[in-house]
């Protein structure tokens, strides 16, 4: 069974119907980083957590951890 490396980022997404080619797009990547990221095989940089977290008007602690 997979787990979830960021479950209140994944529940945000699902809120909004967003999917990983959303965040793509609205962070510059691929689908591929995007998927890397969530799986937390490549971090997250610091432009594309604060992108987030304003995208979604949460704070870091809630989305990431």
């Amino acid at each position: 069974m997979k787990t979830i490396k960021y479950p209140n980022l994944v529940a945000e997404m699902a809120r909004r119907g967003d999917n990983q080619q959303t965040l793509a797009r609205l962070l510059l990547l691929t689908q591929a980083g995007v998927s890397r990221r969530l799986s937390g095989i490549t971090d997250w940089k610091v432009r594309e957590i604060e992108t987030l977290c304003e995208y979604y008007d949460k704070d870091y602690y809630y989305l990431f951890k």
